[in-house]
């Protein structure tokens, strides 16, 4: 304003006309609105180049979400950030080239509240199972009839309180088909030769029912560890009763108990260590609210467990708050120790049980393609990485609907895993990676903690006598794959393939008479699995050159497949009912069903032919009979292996199973992780041999 009031009076003091001066202060604001226009221009190239050199600097290293409160909700498909894995050549730096480096999570910083009182964040911590315990097998002198044992309660519904913390008699319903599963897995348990020769080479054999007569699946259930360390959840229906007048509890079931660990349960994500060396870490809880991670902050456990003979822990706490999975959070259980401290025995990553694809194959013809090979492709590269793929058999456009799943929907799950490589791993015979083969169950359900959609997974584990303690049942996702000391989660590549199929997961009434396949396989799988905890009574079931976890997961289906089939055959109504409904969706859906029964047959026989175990369904490939060993008996062995021969490993049976439900029109939702959570720089994970 002086400059102007100065120029102003210089004019008037010239005699210049009023024209001139409109000139000159036209020429000012000229020169002011220019400068102004390069100063932003020169802004705007500054802030081009910083993002350009941002960007450089990015593509030399992994990227991952770093804001630990961002929920996955919130990325976009342009963030997703786990479908291009670098592949690591050097361990000068491993940690940061898998990891990431410069991670928010990572660097020191002090929560400005960390709540020390667990009575404070009690409410943020949910109990695992309604009906919840520990079994714990009797002795001899207090053995009951008809396989009864004793149920330490941990959670009970609200109406049975006072059964919390008291011991009561766990025993099976009345029920007539409840007694015919017991009467066909109730066995006597004498060891056989090859159970103690499985014992000196570290093997957990059931020493504790050895001897014992007609020894049920509850007994086998409790009893096939040395101690009694199993915990399980008690499914719908339980009949409890409370004797006041002896103080005797019982509570019966109907179904198997499912294997759970862990008292409590929390959705957090992992802050940083308190101390170096500490296993002690600060978390962040989940904010239902929010819907970020904003919770209150608390210090919990995350022990470090011990390795096994190879040196290798099952999983480790090194570097878990830079695990890529981190920002998604971390469902843990476990229960408080002394000092009223939550100590984590399991793990489960929020992101792998979220229905959010990372990628989605459109099409029969590129979705069988990514079975046989993406699926495991560049496995090693993807250490410490998980991803969610959904395979439609549908030609679709990108702009469709891609979810097919709503609550409480039903998948079959069909399991894998593969190898552990790197300095300290394993040495397969002959390179050829066998792994492990199991079927499950997957159910959406509504979260407690976030209110998604999110997957449920149960594991129908029919598994050999192992060094682990690894027992044969049903488990959850929880206590088969996230437990620190036994699960699978944190040293091995692991495949999940849920396949959605009406026609196998929905029930049929046919004028009142009830079919349901689902249920079938599952009680089939039942009896596989008592069988194998108990060795068809002699202590032993061990791996044979039938592949025993495949060859007898594989029975299951069979016989659920021929059961099914003649009860439709042999029932003159329902006969009638699909002669009389031929368009009907039910009759649709049963004839699909059939279609897929005929496919699978030609999975599980190739030749044609059904091995004799399977037809009269006495013998199982992982147990041995107590004759002795003969030149004969192992080439019978070797050809029931080849009549069978493509359910031998368990990769070959998985992708052939799923690419039969995948052309009977099934969507395949595949969960793949490589040694998820903590960071251990001497495995890396092996893919599975898929011959």
């Amino acid at each position: 304003m002086a400059f102007s009031a100065i120029g102003l009076t210089i004019i008037l003091l010239s005699g210049q006309s009023l024209d001139q001066f409109i000139l000159i202060l036209a020429l000012i604001v000229l020169a002011v609105i220019s400068c102004l226009t390069a100063f932003i221009f020169i802004r705007l190239f500054l802030n081009w180049l910083q993002v350009k050199l941002e960007e450089k600097r990015h593509f030399s290293r992994p990227q991952f979400p770093k804001n630990p409160g961002k929920s996955t909700a919130n990325l976009s498909d342009s963030q997703n950030l786990f479908l291009e894995p670098l592949f690591v050549e050097s361990e000068g730096n491993l940690t940061a080239a898998i990891f990431g480096s410069g991670s928010d999570i990572s660097e020191a910083f002090e929560p400005e509240i960390i709540c020390e009182s667990s009575a404070a964040v009690a409410h943020l911590y949910k109990p695992i199972a309604l009906w919840h315990g520990r079994l714990i097998l009797p002795s001899n002198e207090q053995r009951q009839p008809y396989d009864t044992v004793f149920f330490e309660v941990i959670n009970a519904p609200k109406r049975y309180q006072n059964f919390i913390g008291k011991t009561a008699f766990l025993k099976w319903s009345t029920n007539r088909e409840v007694q015919f599963f017991l009467h066909a897995v109730t066995q006597d348990i004498n060891f056989t030769k090859q159970a103690k020769n499985s014992k000196k080479s570290g093997n957990i054999h059931p020493d504790r029912l050895n001897g014992l007569r007609n020894v049920g699946p509850l007994e086998t259930l409790a009893g096939t560890r040395l101690e009694d360390s199993v915990t399980v959840m008690l499914r719908r229906p339980v009949i409890a009763i409370n004797y006041s007048s002896s103080d005797r509890r019982e509570l019966t079931i109907e179904r198997e108990p499912v294997q759970i660990i862990g008292r409590l349960c929390a959705l957090v994500s992992i802050l940083q260590r308190t101390e170096p060396n500490s296993d002690k870490f600060i978390v962040r809880h989940f904010n239902k609210t929010s819907q970020q991670f904003d919770g209150a902050a608390e210090i919990i456990r995350i022990p470090q467990v011990q390795p096994d003979k190879n040196g290798v822990a099952r999983s480790t706490n090194h570097s878990i708050e830079q695990s890529p999975l981190n920002p998604d959070g971390w469902y843990i259980y476990g229960e408080r120790d002394e000092d009223n401290i939550f100590v984590v025995q399991a793990i489960e990553p929020r992101k792998i049980a979220q229905l959010i694809p990372d990628e989605t194959h459109f099409g029969l013809k590129k979705s069988l393609a990514y079975l046989s090979s993406q699926n495991w492709e560049n496995t090693p590269a993807q250490k410490g990485q998980a991803k969610r793929v959904l395979l439609t058999p549908n030609d679709a456009t990108e702009n469709d609907s891609i979810s097919p799943w709503q609550e409480g929907d039903i998948g079959i799950v069909i399991h894998s895993f593969g190898g552990i490589g790197g300095k300290k791993g394993e040495r397969p015979p002959l390179g050829i990676v066998t792994g492990h083969f199991a079927f499950g169950v997957a159910k959406v359900v509504r979260d407690r903690f976030t209110s998604e959609l999110r997957f449920d997974i149960e594991y129908k584990q029919v598994y050999a006598h192992n060094p682990d303690g690894i027992v044969a049942g049903s488990s959850k996702w929880q206590s088969y794959m996230g437990d620190l000391q036994r699960g699978w989660l944190g040293d091995r590549p692991v495949c999940d393939i849920i396949c959605k199929l009406d026609c196998v997961c929905c029930d049929y009434d046919f004028e009142g008479i009830i079919l349901s396949p689902l249920t079938e396989l599952n009680e089939q799988l039942d009896i596989m699995m008592a069988r194998y905890r108990s060795g068809d009574g002699t202590g032993a079931t061990l791996v044979t050159p039938a592949t025993s976890c495949v060859q007898d997961s594989s029975q299951a289906i069979y016989a659920t497949i021929k059961k099914i089939t003649s009860e439709v055959e042999s029932n003159p109504q329902i006969q009638d009912w699909l002669k009389t409904h031929p368009t009907d969706a039910q009759t649709q859906r049963f004839n699909q069903l059939v279609a897929l029964g005929e496919s699978l047959e030609t999975v599980l026989m190739p030749l044609g032919i059904v091995r004799p175990d399977w037809r009269k369904n006495s013998r199982l490939a992982g147990i041995d009979s107590e004759l002795k060993k003969s030149f004969f008996a192992g080439i019978a062995n070797l050809i029931k292996a080849a009549i069978s021969y493509r359910t031998m490993l368990p990769r070959r049976t998985q992708d052939e199973i799923a690419k039969i439900f995948l052309k009977q029109g099934a969507f395949l939702w595949i969960i793949r992780t490589n040694q998820v959570g903590g960071f251990d720089p001497d495995i890396e994970p092996i893919a599975p041999t898929g011959l």
